[in-house]
């Protein structure tokens, strides 16, 4: 079991976009492994985790660690392939900035598409609003988004608007 720390805000890994993953190579395989086992001791440590993003422990590779009412796996190149129109605000919180929360909007609803570590092709259609969430969430990681630039985003927008 390898636990690696996971990587706060200012750290320019958190910014960068995650690679995709050649199934048919191995470079990857030991990152996925390790990201599982962090999400596992952050959540026995401290009693909370539902999923943890590659770029979260330093990896360049598309991969998040879900445990929630999802399973418990690692998701290889994921892709949100629909989202609801309809829209939900939650108080986001991540383990790359802790202690902190931020009111974000996500859409309610949303299907993501990935491979497991076996390589064979899973789909999730129109995931409840927490799971929707998380998976939005982590996403973000992906493409290099934190939740603080969504919560900065909707406030610029808003006063745009006033």
């Amino acid at each position: 079991m390898t636990v690696r720390e996971v990587i706060l805000i200012g750290d320019e890994r958190l910014r960068q976009v995650a690679l995709a993953v050649d199934p048919a190579k191995d470079d990857w395989r030991q990152d996925a492994v390790d990201l599982a086992d962090t999400l596992a001791d952050l959540k026995t440590r401290l009693g909370f985790g539902r999923g943890l993003a590659g770029p979260q422990i330093g990896s360049p590779w598309r991969l998040i660690a879900f445990d929630c009412r999802l399973g418990t796996f690692v998701a290889v190149n994921p892709r949100i392939t629909w989202c609801s129109s309809e829209t939900f605000s939650v108080w986001d919180d991540c383990f790359s900035i802790p202690g902190r929360k931020v009111p974000v909007t996500r859409s309610r609803t949303v299907t993501f598409e990935c491979l497991g570590l076996d390589g064979q092709g899973r789909v999730f259609e129109r995931l409840e609003p927490d799971l929707a969430e998380l998976v939005q969430h982590e996403v973000d990681h992906l493409d290099g988004i934190l939740m603080v630039d969504r919560a900065e985003a909707e406030a610029l927008e808003r006063r745009a608007q006033s």
